[in-house]
């Protein structure tokens, strides 16, 4: 009832979760013949449909609590009683509430965990909600909304599907679902740690909030618990594939009962292959390697156990598990940064970036706009005088053209901001820029990456000292900068 509650914080948004768990719930009861629920959920379905037709951004009618306590209510008894009708699984009945009020139930763990790691009382008021995080990204009230939707309604899709599924392909597929949805979870809970990082907190953080720092982000526990889905998902599809979906009670039961022969392996083998040591929102190539090599050398050490323990486990099905393996460790480790770029191209910037080069600089300068730290900017593509590049994709986005056709591109592609991401550019190609940018009032940047050396920075430190100069809480490296710039 509360959970409902909690996401009733956008417009249109409750009343949108509200409607499909509804749906879900007529059809769950019509697929069991129970005309009862069917009624009362379509008649529930009719009062929030006219609801939402004044609840829509810009929203002229609200629900408050006095709306979403007792409709939280209804779809809870609507959502327990559609998981009694089905006797395919005796998991089902736990399973299917949950699935049905998926975004509800996330939300407020989101909120709960997140608010007691960072030392924050879970029962105060706060913008952290999932939708409110959306926001924070630079996505618009009705994209941050029909995501929440999209992502209710796969819950209550999945509800469904688990009523009708026979119990080997129930509990085949589950943990594929609860990998889905823990990510997403996952995903918004380490949002809370864009501005500071987690490390910073532990240090200043007592009590419950440092050890729940210290199990997700230092002793890594929650990855662990994660990677049991992970596993059995991949063991699971693994048997369904080989055997073309086709799955009896009396087959499953040998492969449930082996269950523990794999996860064994397989975790050691992560262990050794140093999978627990990536961070997951900076994940890239080296991680990949590990990912191979931990999910190879978990198919070595269970080919070696299978001498010892007898596991149902033939050669192709090995080696599709040990792929369906290595691409769920991929994919989710990964799903930080693709998460981020997909709502980044869904977001509204302030300002459309074109960069200039399409080299190792200007790679670099695109990963730094998906990567959260500038959200108000978008990338419109590159700009190279290399005509082989032109044409050619730079981490999803097009090289346009060279800066001969600058004045073309802006007028098919309207930027606000040029950055200059080049090693060189010579004073005539930088003069045409600057004129084209004063022009047309744009903002012109440029992207660099400075090492400086460390010597020189100490001796001009030491030198400022000896003379008096330096100022008390000024930073040395600055003060060095500038008086080399000045001299």
């Amino acid at each position: 009832t509360n959970a409902y509650n909690l996401v009733d914080g956008l417009d249109g948004l409750a009343g949108g979760i509200g409607l499909l768990v509804c749906v879900a719930v007529a059809i769950t009861g019509w697929l069991h013949g129970n005309a009862a629920l069917v009624c009362w959920s379509l008649v529930l379905v009719g009062g929030l449909a006219g609801f939402l037709v004044y609840n829509m951004h810009p929203a002229s009618v609200f629900m408050g609590d006095s709306g979403a306590l007792p409709i939280g209510l209804l779809l809870g008894m609507f959502a327990l009683k559609g998981g009694g009708l089905a006797h395919n699984s005796h998991v089902t009945r736990y399973v299917f509430p949950i699935m049905m009020l998926a975004m509800p139930l996330m939300d407020t763990a989101v909120v709960s965990v997140t608010r007691l790691a960072t030392g924050n009382s879970v029962s105060r008021r706060g913008l952290d909600h999932s939708h409110h995080r959306l926001m924070h990204l630079g996505l618009s009230t009705r994209t941050a909304v029909a995501i929440c939707w999209i992502v209710a309604g796969i819950g209550a899709a999945s509800a469904v599907a688990m009523s009708v599924l026979p119990h080997p392909y129930l509990i085949a597929t589950l943990p594929l679902v609860a990998l889905v949805f823990s990510v997403c979870g996952l995903f918004m809970m380490d949002l809370t740690f864009d501005a500071s990082a987690p490390g910073i907190a532990y240090g200043y953080l007592q009590g419950l909030a440092r050890s729940i720092l210290s199990l997700s982000y230092k002793r890594r526990l929650v990855e662990v618990v994660l990677d049991f889905s992970l596993i059995s998902a991949a063991y699971f599809g693994a048997f369904l594939l080989c055997r073309n979906f086709s799955m009896t009670q009396a087959q499953f039961a040998p492969i449930l009962r082996a269950m523990p022969w794999i996860l064994i392996p397989t975790y050691a083998a992560f262990a050794a292959a140093d999978v627990y040591r990536g961070m997951w929102r900076y994940a890239g190539l080296s991680e990949l390697i590990r990912f191979a090599n931990g999910a190879v050398l978990a198919g070595i050490l269970i080919v070696v156990e299978s001498l010892f323990v007898p596991i149902p486990l033939a050669g192709s099905i090995l080696v599709m598990y040990v792929l369906l393996l290595f691409n769920l460790l991929a994919g989710t480790r990964m799903s930080f940064r693709a998460l981020r770029k997909g709502i980044h191209r869904l977001a509204h910037p302030r300002d459309r970036v074109l960069i200039i080069g399409a080299g190792a600089p200007a790679a670099v300068a695109a990963r730094y706009l998906f990567s959260g730290q500038n959200r108000n900017s978008r990338l419109i593509g590159f700009l190279d005088d290399d005509a082989f590049k032109r044409g050619k994709l730079v981490h999803g986005h097009r090289v346009l053209g060279s800066l001969n056709d600058l004045r073309r591109i802006r007028e098919t592609y309207p930027f606000d901001q040029i950055m200059i991401a080049v090693e060189s550019l010579d004073d005539e190609r930088l003069a045409l820029i600057h004129q084209f940018a004063d022009r047309r009032k744009i903002k012109v940047s440029r992207f660099s990456i400075q090492v400086d050396e460390l010597r020189a920075l100490r001796d001009s430190e030491m030198h400022l000292a000896v003379n008096g100069q330096r100022l008390r809480g000024s930073d040395p490296i600055a003060i060095a900068r500038s008086q080399a710039l000045g001299s």
